[in-house]
């Protein structure tokens, strides 16, 4: 479903929200993705032409069929049997399970190849693939965001010394990122151009893994609503003594691991999540008092308004709902970037306040994509329990 923010009643809590904390001053936030070229697809040879000296391979990776793709390359391209590394040779490690290279001769030859890395949390493709460009240090010449399991981009990586320029497709199997390269030597860029990229507009995995890439679990409000976090995070709630509020948080697992005392538990994020009924008479306004309360226990500090930030697919028992990310300070002294996202959901009878502590986008964007991510997935999530609970329509 689309998103719908036109609730008088969420506009009147943002701008409240906005008088208690902050002189409003929006501003581009910054994420990377607005700065990076569109990628070009500009040829001057045709798709037919490149059909026809061309080879349609078809392979699957490792006896996998979540990896089986096809591809067509250049004929009289070799396939590579060395280098290549087994399903179980690490997590957390981008490592090779297919690859092919030009013929033989004089000038440095092209390489297509394909590789994958296990994932541990939840993350967009897009996004894993600017971090892993951002801890490569490669620079992103073009990119175009196709689903949010499919990226098509170029960039140029250094293989021995030499320069290389890559078109890439990158896409997701299950809990597998996979990353398809093809690779000309930039002194041959110009004359294989247009073979690179019609051999990657071909490229596509047969048999992906739809499903989502980690272990979820699914909280309970007793009986009244639910949402569902990484099992790799911790869940925290009070015993629940009052259905007029319910609270709950939950926090990024790695945290969790942090050996320094004196690390604060929000370092690598935070998702707290209020239930409040409307039959008591609460008011937003009392539940903005409250929020600032809690930012101050917290030692925070409100500091810019970044954005609004539209998010589809939440429940159809949702009937509006509004995000709004700030920068936040006080969380750790050690790092100065923080965000701070507030959601609000609205149902029948009830409204969800979903908050997110997280350091920053330009700060740690790995960490910050992994928990933005998980924050989406949990309001996706979030709502009554069924139809049939006193927040469904027409009761």
């Amino acid at each position: 479903m689309t998103i719908r923010t036109g609730s008088n009643i969420l506009t009147l809590f943002i701008s409240l929200l906005l008088s208690f904390f902050v002189v409003v001053s929006p501003a581009d936030a910054f994420t990377g993705k607005s700065k990076i070229p569109p990628l070009s697809t500009e040829v001057h040879t045709s798709k037919e032409n490149f059909e026809s000296k061309s080879d349609l391979i078809k392979i699957m990776p490792l006896d996998d069929k979540s990896l089986s793709y096809h591809i067509r390359l250049p004929k009289g391209w070799v396939k590579l049997d060395n280098d290549i590394v087994s399903s179980n040779a690490g997590t957390g490690i981008l490592r090779q399970i297919s690859g092919y290279t030009s013929p033989p001769r004089i000038e440095p030859r092209s390489l297509f190849r394909v590789s994958i890395i296990d994932l541990d949390s939840l993350v967009t493709v897009d996004d894993w693939f600017i971090s892993y460009m951002l801890e490569m240090g490669f620079s992103i010449e073009g990119m175009k965001i196709k689903s949010p399991r499919l990226v098509n981009a170029q960039y140029t990586v250094f293989e021995n010394g030499e320069p290389y320029v890559v078109r890439a497709v990158i896409t997701i199997s299950g809990a597998r990122i996979v990353l398809a390269e093809y690779l000309v030597h930039d002194s041959m860029y110009q004359a294989e151009k247009d073979e690179q990229i019609w051999a990657m507009a071909a490229f596509a995995l047969d048999s992906p893994v739809n499903r989502i890439a980690i272990p979820m679990k699914t909280f309970n409000f007793v009986d009244i609503a639910k949402f569902d976090y990484p099992a790799n995070w911790a869940i925290q709630s009070p015993t629940v003594t009052d259905i007029t509020r319910m609270e709950a948080s939950v926090l990024n697992g790695a945290t969790l691991k942090q050996s320094d005392p004196n690390t604060n538990a929000e370092l690598l994020g935070r998702i707290d999540i209020s239930l409040v009924s409307k039959d008591q008479g609460l008011t937003l306004g009392d539940e903005i008092k409250l929020l600032k309360d809690g930012l101050k226990r917290r030692n925070y500090t409100l500091g810019r308004y970044i954005e609004n930030v539209e998010e589809k697919d939440i429940s159809p028992l949702i009937s509006s709902s509004r995000i709004d990310v700030y920068e936040v300070e006080g969380v750790s002294k050690k790092l100065a970037g923080y965000e701070y996202w507030v959601g609000v959901l609205e149902s029948r009878s009830r409204y969800y306040l979903v908050r997110l502590t997280t350091v920053s986008r330009a700060e740690n964007f790995k960490v910050w994509a992994q928990n933005v991510e998980t924050y989406k997935v949990l309001l996706r999530s979030l709502g009554p329990a069924s139809i049939a609970t006193d927040d469904g329509p027409g009761r």
